[in-house]
Formats: structure tokens, sequence, C-alpha cells
């Protein structure tokens, strides 16, 4: 993976557990957890291990479940065309 790859797969997830904290705050603490993250920022990829570690864990769970949903839409349209006498 190169490194625009790692920080556009970092942005992304980071972006996914933000939104997903930021939705259990109400808006003044919200603002204020936001200006946090914003002062913390880091502009190296510093990530310990163990991070990088679960986060490869959660993308190949991820598209473990894409490519399940794939195979069962492509058997659902198998039949449904199989039984098709037109």
């Amino acid at each position: 993976m190169s490194v625009a790859d790692g920080r556009g797969v970092a942005y992304y997830l980071g972006s996914v557990v933000g939104r997903a904290h930021a939705r259990q705050l109400d808006g003044d603490l919200r603002r204020s957890w936001q200006a946090e993250m914003h002062t913390r920022r880091s502009r190296t990829i510093d990530a310990p291990s163990w991070l990088w570690r679960a986060v490869v864990d959660l993308v190949g769970v991820h598209e473990r479940a894409y490519l399940e949903r794939c195979r069962r839409y492509a058997l659902a349209h198998d039949k449904a065309g199989a039984s098709d006498p037109g």
C-alpha cells in the first residue's frame, strides 16, 4: 500500500469513527471534542502497531462482508434469471 493510499484509508476510517462519536454528543460537547481533535492532529503516520493491526482486521471484515453480499446478490439474480422462460 502506498503512503497516499494509507493516508486515504486512515482518513476514511477516522472520519467514520469520528462521525459515530460525534453523534453521541450534544452540540457543545461535539464542538469541544472537534476542537480537541483538530489541535491534536498528527501530520505523520506514527500509529501504534496494535492500532494498525486492528484497522487491517476491520478492513478485512468489511471486505468479507461486502463480498458475501455480492455473492448472495449474484445467486439470487441467477435464480431469478433461470426461472424466467423468456
